[in-house]
């Protein structure tokens, strides 16, 4: 392929970016002015069922309250338009995010970029489901940016077009952002834009490995079936952010541990005899009272919603409110720190810490501890009904406490 055949393949590539779901983005020059406009697709203005649905979007798109929502209106005799049926977009000068990300692939790299258009998607998606409006399909070809910073914004929306009778033609290739039960005519909530923003957060790293903290999340919001996806956008965005809290946390405490090994290590390098290491036995198990094994429930103890705020609770419920509390803490430190006793000590032992052991081989086990204590301290907090911030702070300090014990026997040996 010469050089002009590369050009050319590039534009007729790029051609391809402003092909949403429901017609062509572009922009036409009328009267000394561009006006963005969509040309909807032939097989669609043809389509009296979507018809119907367009007409409806147009009227309900007025009422959506979100920096992220353009605003539609039917095209009239007076817009150029190539198909019969068209859009006339708000003015401002949009690209797709597929073509954005064409143009700029540095654009994944930067951590800011992909952060922020991430919480855009979700506050986004937020309010239109206050309005029981449900996107449906997040692909980066469906969805737009604003020039010059880059803002998200959100055109048509799938809910519309529900009645379609065959939605894989309509959603054509961008049909694996949508979840199945929309395709098969199931029911569709909040679940089914669970399901396309774990696909849009994947499709960003397409290029590269998901990060730890998000590769969990994403596995749990795209599976096949709805009820093993999160229940809603505001469950799977506390996912996220307890998760990389926490492994912030276990990160810091993993670098001080180097620092330690190091010392230790060379300790142990000036000794004139080596004694064999042997591994650190677990410390023995406590007999703790398992109070959920004893049909004690922290959803439903107290006989009331403890998501109440304490202003409309009585003094009585206000105290069985602490009762509750200081008593979930309580199951939550126990079987946490048996957790944290026997995950560390697969990492504090002679295979790992022992002389002339290099550090590579104990920080694998130590990433490897990390999400495991990241897991346990997650399905903990929720069985205790514990808030995400508290289990942290309480995981942190059994870690830190398990871990100098651990430390202190291996310089001991």
């Amino acid at each position: 392929m010469n050089y002009d055949e590369l050009l050319s393949a590039r534009d007729k590539e790029r051609g391809t970016f402003s092909q949403m779901v429901i017609g062509k983005f572009t922009r036409r020059s009328i009267d000394g002015k561009y006006v963005n406009v969509v040309d909807i697709y032939d097989k669609l203005a043809d389509n009296i069922l979507f018809e119907e649905g367009l007409r409806q979007e147009c009227k309900a798109v007025g009422t959506i309250k979100s920096p992220h929502q353009l605003k539609f209106m039917l095209a009239d005799d007076t817009v150029e338009h190539e198909s019969r049926l068209a859009l006339v977009v708000e003015r401002g000068v949009f690209n797709t995010l597929s073509q954005l990300l064409y143009d700029t692939p540095s654009l994944v790299a930067r951590h800011e970029f992909v952060n922020g258009i991430i919480q855009q998607a979700f506050d986004a998606l937020t309010a239109l489901h206050d309005q029981g409006i449900y996107q449906v399909c997040l692909a980066p070809q469906n969805v737009l940016t604003r020039k010059g910073d880059n803002q998200l914004m959100l055109l048509s929306h799938g809910s519309f077009y529900l009645n379609l009778s065959d939605l894989n033609e309509f959603y054509g290739d961008l049909a694996d952002f949508v979840a199945p039960e929309v395709i098969s005519h199931g029911t569709v909530d909040e679940r089914c834009d669970v399901f396309t923003l774990g696909k849009f957060i994947e499709s960003l790293f397409s290029m590269s490995e998901l990060p730890g903290s998000l590769k969990r999340v994403v596995r749990k919001a795209t599976e096949v079936l709805p009820e093993d996806r999160y229940s809603s956008l505001a469950d799977m965005r506390k996912a996220i952010s307890r998760i990389k809290s926490f492994r912030h946390t276990l990160l810091t405490l993993a670098a001080a541990v180097v620092v330690a090994l190091a010392i230790v290590g060379a300790y142990f390098s000036m000794m004139p005899e080596q004694n064999e290491m042997e591994y650190v036995k677990p410390a023995a198990k406590e007999e703790v009272d398992e109070f959920l094994d004893e049909g004690f429930d922290p959803v439903t103890e107290l006989g009331f919603i403890a998501n109440d705020t304490m202003t409309t609770l009585t003094p009585e419920q206000q105290k069985k409110l602490a009762e509750y509390e200081k008593k979930a803490e309580t199951i939550f430190r126990k079987r946490f720190e048996r957790e944290a006793e026997r995950i560390l000590s697969k990492v504090y032992n002679s295979s790992n810490m022992g002389v002339g052991v290099g550090e590579t081989k104990f920080m694998t086990a130590s990433q490897k501890a990390i999400e495991e204590l990241a897991k346990v301290q997650e399905e903990i907090a929720s069985q205790t009904a514990i808030s995400g911030t508290k289990s942290q702070r309480i995981a942190s300090e059994i870690i830190e406490k398990v871990a100098n014990a651990k430390k202190k026997a291996m310089t001991k040996k």
